[in-house]
């Protein structure tokens, strides 16, 4: 990100409370922490009607729970 880009919040975390370390740019060196959702099929239902993955709710996410 250059600075002048604005970052968009997700749907489903409109009412959360995020870390700051929410908006930092990922350490590749640093082993992912887990998302506790099945990201794969949570992209493929988003495809499928039609909605982009910062477009969904709370509840279609927590569908992919794993």
């Amino acid at each position: 990100m250059n600075g002048t880009e604005t970052i968009t919040k997700p749907k489903f975390l409109e009412n959360e409370e995020l870390p700051p370390s929410y908006y930092e740019a990922p350490d590749p060196y640093k082993s992912a922490p887990s998302c506790n959702v099945n990201l794969l099929e949570l992209s493929r239902y988003a495809r499928k009607i039609g909605k982009k993955l910062i477009e969904l709710t709370k509840e279609e996410v927590l569908q992919f729970a794993i």
